[in-house]
């Protein structure tokens, strides 16, 4: 029966109409960012060639404080994925690489407005180990999307028309990861020490 349920609430999230979209003159709302640490912190550093090492796709600031599903798609240049958790009881319906559209059978829940919603694990090569070729990850929405928009999404509530998400640095093409490249600008979101630690309970 579970399993059922999870399916009704997928294909409704893959077939909703238009959706709620944020408002983009607030960009401290309803971004999504991928982060070297669970605190959801750095997203720019260096690493080591042929060394594997785990980031985390955190949704942040979200204006609701569950997550039925999510979708977006990542795209990786000159850094291989190695491997993935989704967190969470859940299917993955994406098809297209690296695509994910994610239902939950049990939503996530925010904790200070953040949350993991999965881990990825990545390697720079010896081959792409050059600051003339950076090593990053851009996140945009999927290609049949939940929203007119095109960007990433997620569900605060079962049969939701949807939220937007916005890249946490930037807007859609920008650099969400960089490695072993010159970090640019990076993303500014309010946060408090308080709330870096409820991310640990």
């Amino acid at each position: 029966m579970r399993k059922i349920a999870l399916a009704v609430l997928l294909l409704a999230f893959a077939v909703s109409g238009s959706a709620l979209a944020q408002d983009p003159g607030n960009p401290f709302n309803n971004n999504i960012g991928i982060y070297l640490n669970p605190a959801g912190t750095g997203s720019c550093g260096t690493i080591g060639e042929n060394v594997q090492f785990t980031v985390f796709v955190i949704l942040t600031e979200l204006t609701n404080p569950e997550v039925y599903g999510w979708e977006a798609k990542f795209t990786f240049d000159n850094i291989l994925k190695l491997g993935e958790f989704v967190y969470g009881e859940n299917i993955n319906a994406g098809t297209r690489p690296g695509e994910y559209i994610v239902g939950l059978s049990n939503p996530l829940i925010a904790v200070n407005g953040n949350v993991i919603v999965a881990e990825l694990t990545l390697m720079v090569s010896d081959f792409f180990n050059d600051v003339a070729q950076p090593s990053m990850v851009t996140i945009d929405g999927v290609y049949f999307s939940l929203l007119p928009s095109g960007q990433p999404a997620y569900l605060e509530a079962p049969g939701s028309n949807g939220v937007a998400l916005y890249q946490a640095v930037g807007g859609a093409g920008d650099s969400q990861l960089s490695m072993n490249s010159d970090c640019g600008p990076v993303g500014v979101e309010e946060s408090t020490w308080g709330n870096v630690k409820s991310l640990y309970r």
